[in-house]
């Protein structure tokens, strides 16, 4: 692929709409994933550690049993913490501290995100 066909210069992403021939070994990695979404996320999946810097995530056995839960069942109900790295919605309010100053602000996720997406109107006292 020439280097238009990518986004933003990033080799690992290509530009919508770009025709691409996969090989047979690919096309099959593809099938694997799509059936087995444990198999992507153990193979694929990679987060940041403080400790380790990126890492694959290595999911808790309660984690890989919601993951099938969601995957064999379309519509699912689960009853899971506070804190466990989700919102509601948009208008789901969180408390940001500067980290400096000690300043606590109140503000919606969803305002938070279009702040930081923007990188306008950001809080100054944070």
């Amino acid at each position: 692929m020439a280097d238009k066909d990518y986004y933003r210069d990033n080799l690992l992403l290509k530009r919508p709409g770009v025709q691409y021939d996969f090989e047979q070994w690919q096309l099959e990695e593809i099938s694997k994933c799509a059936a087995d979404p444990i198999y992507f996320i153990r193979n694929y999946v990679k987060i940041i550690s403080l400790d380790k810097g990126i890492i694959f995530f290595d999911m808790h056995d309660y984690q890989e049993e919601m993951v099938h839960a969601f995957h064999d069942n379309r519509f699912s109900i689960v009853r899971i913490g506070r804190q466990s790295g989700k919102c509601l919605n948009i208008n789901t309010p969180i408390k940001l501290r500067n980290k400096v100053t000690g300043a606590i602000i109140d503000i919606s996720i969803g305002d938070f995100y279009e702040q930081t997406k923007n990188n306008t109107n950001m809080p100054t006292d944070l």
